[in-house]
């Protein structure tokens, strides 16, 4: 075998190594994210509203419906949210307690 194909070969096993790696990630894993109730995060591109109350939480501008912990939503057609956990008064403003909502987001 040539230097070239060797290159090749090597590359080509970088490359889908790489993929499924991310494939992995983005797909199964997920990416965790932590906000704030009354904040307006971007989660996959789309800017969505958070309220929570009673451990539940509203995704405003993706549905009206109300979400508890391990309930997912489909933001776009690459992209779930699903809510990992409601943490009730785990941070205080000037104006009392918030909550503070842990999302995870993958590609399905």
């Amino acid at each position: 075998m040539s230097v070239g194909a060797r290159i090749a070969v090597i590359g080509g096993g970088v490359v889908a190594l790489a993929a499924l790696v991310l494939v992995c990630v983005f797909g199964i894993i997920g990416i965790g994210q932590t906000v704030v109730a009354g904040s307006q995060p971007t989660v996959c591109g789309v800017t969505v509203g958070v309220t929570s109350s009673d451990q539940t939480v509203r995704l405003l501008g993706a549905s009206d419906e109300r979400y508890s912990p391990g309930d997912r939503v489909r933001l776009s057609d690459l992209c779930v949210v699903e809510i990992v956990a409601i943490d009730d008064a785990a941070t205080s403003d000037e104006d009392g307690a918030t909550s503070s909502i842990q999302l995870r987001w993958r590609l399905w």
